[in-house]
């Protein structure tokens, strides 16, 4: 009882703050910031293949900050920031993860993108504004959302993987949590698909952490440098200066005052709450070692250490 009023508390207090970022940015935004619609109504995005229709899509495992980064860009009159926006296309993406790299040239994945999101994104560009989603759910259909909107963007928010299983061991990924039957898991014929049912929970989190980062990693190297950024969520808690500059400008928009920043950042938003499991100081050398077999050469790559 007492988690869910703690829970409870949370969830006001959190729609209490965006409600006031909201007021905030209305009454800061820069009068001479351009509101000429990217496209006028969704029949001409159609038209022109959705062709300077801006959007950024945030792909992570989750548990990384993406809620955050939906405040930090609510701080700019110049985007319109969704974190899980109506569908949220759980069993969807974990289809699409599933059928694997042949989505990215399905006409039926790309009209079911465009159905869930073609509103969206045209709403914001009516009125000026970039759209950026932050679902870790659009990680898994990232290559239908390059084809479908060329115009976007794709930051990689990572995170260290001992925080991020740890994370997952605290809310029950992989033993009861609501979401497990569309949690990503080997693809079938894959090496560790017949042994997944005996293999440790916290390995099955491991797998997580490196499965969906390696795909994202992976697919931001298709494309050109100027629709990729690798975010980690380490420089984003800290506020670290020149990552935030970095990440406000690869989107297009000029970066919110430091103090709007260091508020944002103070409120801890959408901390873990619930559950429990030892910080990564407190694992045995074994939990270690059997989590970094699973991780380590790609999060070596994006320059984490056990």
């Amino acid at each position: 009882m007492a988690s869910l009023k703690r829970q409870a508390l949370r969830a006001t207090r959190d729609g209490l703050f965006r409600a006031r970022r909201r007021i905030e940015t209305m009454l800061t935004a820069d009068p001479d910031a351009p509101r000429t619609p990217f496209v006028p109504r969704l029949k001409e995005a159609y038209e022109r293949g959705w062709a300077d229709c801006p959007c950024v899509f945030v792909l992570s495992t989750g548990r990384a900050g993406s809620k955050t980064l939906t405040a930090l860009f609510a701080l700019s009159s110049r985007v319109l920031a969704e974190h899980e926006p109506m569908p949220r296309l759980v069993k969807a993406s974990f289809d699409a993860y599933m059928e694997g790299p042949s989505i990215a040239t399905s006409d039926r994945w790309r009209d079911l993108v465009w159905a869930a999101r073609d509103d969206l994104v045209c709403e914001a560009n009516r009125k000026g504004r970039i759209y950026v989603e932050t679902n870790n759910r659009m990680t898994y259909l990232a290559p239908v959302l390059a084809r479908c909107f060329p115009a976007s963007r794709f930051v990689h928010l990572h995170r260290h993987p001992y925080e991020v299983v740890r994370s997952g061991m605290r809310r029950g990924y992989y033993e009861g949590h609501n979401w497990d039957f569309a949690r990503v898991r080997p693809r079938p014929g894959e090496p560790l698909a017949a042994a997944w049912d005996a293999m440790p929970r916290l390995e099955k989190c491991a797998f997580f952490w490196a499965r969906i980062n390696g795909e994202a990693d992976a697919f931001l190297a298709t494309l050109p440098e100027s629709r990729r950024l690798s975010l980690a969520a380490e420089d984003l808690f800290s506020g670290d200066e020149s990552a935030l500059r970095r990440l406000f400008a690869f989107v297009g928009v000029e970066t919110p005052p430091r103090e709007m920043q260091d508020e944002v950042l103070g409120e801890k938003i959408n901390a873990a709450v619930r559950g429990s499991f030892p910080v990564p100081s407190e694992w045995s050398e074994a939990d270690r070692d059997a989590v970094w077999r699973h991780v380590g050469p790609l999060a070596t790559s994006l320059g984490y250490r056990p």
